[in-house]
């Protein structure tokens, strides 16, 4: 099996721990985005600053290289400066970036989503997924006339959602009491929660899956009672969609919305999210406020007119899938030869697939989730303590170090809870925080 001995950790991370402190002083929290910074990551075994990326590697401001598998928290899927991308994106820097008024590219890309999108009759844009999220939350209101929402998985950091996480920090309660997250699985409590709040009800958004597979026809089942109850249905694709197929989870499970929102994977990691959906209902963007300057950049257009061209000519789908498999396949041998699955197992599909580490009762474990993440980052693989985020550009070689790295962090977990000893004292780190408190535990956020 290849193995590439110069990866990892060989030249410290002195420059990264220098820039870090610096930020504390003059950016809040150090950070733009949570899970790029320490804490997500293991404070102290891993680089908190990249220089470089081509492909599927990166290289920190250290000079230290690792295979990505966390690929700019998901939107390059592609990979790091794939050269059709780059080319469409220099093509119409030539002949400019941000225009004055409309540009034909608003349309080109509409259509070509459009086309492999389910719900897609109608599209509009802007620039991240918190975005088009709220954007879905505020038309299905002004549709239906009510106000509450009812929620699984992570959907941005608006008011409306974050309200109802532990984050909640300036959100007013009557906010926060109009979401109310809803537990996957469970047609029956859901159910129960559209009788409590009868005729209050506006939309169920919800990631179609997470971790946990959808039983019994659970996701139809939703749309059923959605619908029964007078709702609108909205899937946050920002994630399945471009993965588990050209039109997401709607497409590869054959339920399909009232309202989607799709991001990452549609444009190969420039700035792009998307609301799609019934025409019926996206006529009302005439009333409802949806308006962004960016939304209209057309380097990020021509770069997702390219994206969607290289989907379909060189059937990035299926790679994704032969791609998530193998790993699977090569997961489950090692978690198997080290009699591991008390404590370490894998959730979800393939092209999402999920890395869990818990005690033996199944409760996740913060430590041992640290400890997982050193022990990758020693042997050189970029990694969130969940989520693998798989890309076009991961080559067979970059496969096989990784089950490499992931064989040698299962013999020291394997280690560290049969030695008798405290697993803190197999740390060289400080042990990692999830962003928020309980998503993850309830499956309801990747990382």
């Amino acid at each position: 099996m290849y193995e590439n001995t110069h990866l990892g950790l060989k030249n410290g991370i002195k420059k990264s721990n220098e820039l870090w402190e610096k930020a504390l002083r003059i950016i809040p929290t150090g950070t733009q985005t949570f899970s790029r910074a320490p804490g997500v990551f293991p404070d102290g075994a891993a680089p908190k600053y990249l220089r470089r990326q081509q492909g599927a590697h990166v290289w920190d401001v250290d000079g230290n290289e690792y295979i990505d598998m966390v690929m700019s928290c998901g939107p390059t899927t592609l990979g790091h400066n794939l050269k059709p991308i780059n080319d469409a994106i220099r093509k119409q820097l030539d002949e400019g970036i941000l225009f004055s008024m409309l540009h034909p590219l608003e349309i080109e890309v509409a259509e070509k989503l459009i086309a492999c999108i389910p719900c897609a009759e109608m599209v509009k844009f802007s620039k991240n997924g918190s975005d088009v999220c709220a954007a879905a939350v505020r038309l299905a209101r002004a549709v239906t006339n009510r106000d509450m929402i009812f929620c699984y998985g992570y959907h941005g950091f608006q008011d409306w959602y974050i309200g109802s996480t532990d984050k909640n920090a300036g959100v007013p309660q009557c906010v926060r009491d109009l979401t109310k997250p809803f537990k996957y699985n469970d047609i029956e409590g859901l159910r129960r929660m559209f009788e409590e709040h009868k005729g209050q009800v506006a939309a169920v958004i919800m990631e179609p899956v997470i971790g946990e597979k959808p039983k019994d026809d659970f996701l139809a089942k939703v749309k059923e009672l959605v619908h029964e109850q007078g709702a609108l249905m909205i899937f946050d694709e920002v994630l399945t969609g471009f993965r588990f197929s050209m039109g997401g989870a709607q497409e590869f499970f054959n339920v399909t919305p009232d309202i989607a929102t799709f991001g990452k994977g549609i444009a190969n990691g420039m700035p792009l999210a998307v609301i799609a959906g019934k025409a019926e209902y996206m006529k009302h963007f005439d009333r409802v406020f949806l308006s962004n300057t960016y939304a209209p950049e057309t380097l990020t257009l021509a770069a997702a007119s390219a994206n969607i061209d290289f989907y379909k000519e060189n059937d990035v789908i299926a790679k994704l899938w032969e791609t998530g498999e193998y790993l699977e396949k090569n997961f489950i041998e090692v978690i198997e030869k080290h009699d591991m699955n008390n404590n370490v197992s894998l959730a979800g599909y393939p092209v999402r697939m999920m890395v869990n580490t818990h005690d033996e009762s199944g409760k996740q474990s913060n430590v041992l989730a640290t400890l997982y993440q050193q022990e990758m980052f020693k042997n050189g693989i970029l990694c969130f303590a969940g989520h693998l985020m798989l890309s076009y550009s991961h080559s067979k070689d970059d496969l096989d170090c990784l089950v490499q790295a992931f064989d040698k962090s299962c013999a020291v977990i394997k280690e560290a809870v049969t030695s008798g000893r405290d697993i803190q004292e197999f740390l060289t780190c400080k042990s990692m925080a999830p962003v928020f408190k309980g998503l993850r535990e309830r499956d309801m956020v990747s990382n």
